[in-house]
């Protein structure tokens, strides 16, 4: 018994004491191999739960750009005792990775530094957090299954709070396809915080592009399909198409950082692209086409239906327009919006024109506005101003003219007289 317990002592010691008197020449070498600067707070071997040699405090890059809180390296003793350099699993807990680290690990992944001669099966990440400007992801767990032939090799992503999970299947060539699911998930971009019920997509990921030509998902109580294609290198490029049907526009708003003024239900069909140097610049460089009409909702804020009892001041703000349908053709690009052949319809009043907001969020345009429960007898044109958060209509300066001589030749129904023939001369925008 005696002579057992000396050689258990003998066999678990030699993974118990630490490792600090190594850890300048282990960096050194790490950091020879990759080219960059690699520092280790403390080395120790361990027995339990399996030998492996535990890290603390790992850095990498000249800025800190990856930190690796605790990791372990499991090596596969009886083959290594074989000579074969087999390790069974590379572990890492609590990874931050810097924005600026993505470049430094592209590069190291194309350099073939590191891993000569040792085979590698598993890599598990737990924690990771990417620290971006442009993003806001939850931790994340990866898991990759290598294998000698790499069609075999398997990668599993999940969100620490299993929102989402993706699967990576490499395809041979440099393509991986690409399948993804997500539950109740937030976007992750700081720019919208736009929430799925679901989503999925399914595609491929080739070198620097990555197209999903199927994406499908529910959204605020609506459904959406559409393809998404992105490209980076020198620059970076997205395009695709949305369809989106029965979305509620209240929490879409929200989500896009803009008042809710309308409501109701929304149908779309979208084309989009952008170009930009950076992904940050993305955003600046959208451009989007997109017919709509929602359904069954209001416009708060204004209500068009006294379009014609103030022919000589602003409408008043405040009220709410209900309608049956809001349609129209939606075009941006950057920060300029165009908002055309806007036709509104309910069973009190039909409303038609066009609407610009610049990029500092100013409006202009016009409404024709036809009360249809006096017989479509009065129209007023209405000149859109003002902010998005702070819009006013009036009337336009030649509805005006003729309100007030209609109302001097033959006072009441002069005025709307005046009004509909000051629709005729600037030309009356009618609903298709």
């Amino acid at each position: 018994m005696i002579l057992i317990g000396l050689l258990a002592v003998a066999l678990v010691t030699p993974f118990l004491i630490p490792l600090k008197g190594y850890v300048p020449e282990v960096t050194r070498l790490v950091s020879e191999r990759l080219g960059e600067p690699v520092s280790i707070k403390n080395l120790r071997l361990q027995l339990l739960p399996t030998p492996r040699v535990a890290i603390v405090g790992l850095k990498l890059g000249r800025r800190d750009e990856v930190t690796i809180e605790r990791g372990s390296i499991v090596p596969d003793l009886l083959l290594l005792l074989s000579g074969e350099k087999v390790i069974r699993v590379v572990f890492a807990d609590e990874v931050r990775v810097k924005q600026s680290a993505l470049n430094l690990l592209d590069r190291l992944s194309k350099s073939g530094g590191g891993g000569e001669g040792i085979l590698v099966r598993r890599i598990v990440l737990r924690r990771v957090m990417l620290e971006h400007r442009s993003l806001k992801l939850p931790p994340l767990n990866v898991v990759v299954d290598l294998a000698l032939d790499p069609t075999k090799t398997v990668a599993r992503i999940s969100s620490d709070d299993g929102t989402f999970r993706a699967t990576l299947v490499p395809q041979g060539g440099g393509r991986s396809r690409i399948a993804f699911k997500a539950r109740n998930w937030r976007l992750p971009i700081t720019a919208a915080s736009l929430s799925f019920e679901a989503l999925e997509a399914s595609g491929v990921l080739a070198g620097d592009r990555l197209d999903l030509p199927q994406v499908r998902g529910s959204l605020y109580g609506g459904k959406i399909a559409g393809s998404f294609d992105m490209r980076w290198g020198r620059r970076w490029q997205i395009a695709g198409r949305a369809e989106l049907d029965g979305v509620r526009m209240v929490p879409l708003e929200t989500a896009l950082g803009r008042p809710a003024r309308l409501s109701g239900r929304l149908t779309a069909r979208a084309s989009y692209s952008a170009r930009a140097r950076s992904a940050s610049q993305l955003a600046g460089g959208l451009v989007l086409a997109a017919p709509f009409e929602i359904a069954d909702g209001e416009w708060h804020g204004v209500d068009l239906s006294r379009a014609a009892e103030l022919p000589l001041g602003k409408l008043a703000k405040g009220g709410t327009t209900k309608f049956e349908t809001f349609k129209g053709n939606l075009a941006l690009r950057g920060k300029h919006i165009d908002v055309t052949e806007i036709c509104v319809r309910s069973p009190s009043l039909t409303a038609a024109g066009n609407l610009a907001i610049a990029p500092d969020k100013r409006l202009t345009g016009r409404l024709d506005v036809s009360v249809s429960k006096t017989g479509g007898f009065i129209g007023a044109p209405m000149a859109l101003s003002g902010t998005t958060s702070d819009p006013s209509m009036s009337l336009t300066t030649a509805g005006a003219i003729g309100a007030v001589i209609g109302t001097m030749l033959l006072p009441v129904i002069g005025t709307s007289l005046g009004l509909k023939a000051s629709s005729s001369l600037e030309g009356k925008v009618e609903c298709k």
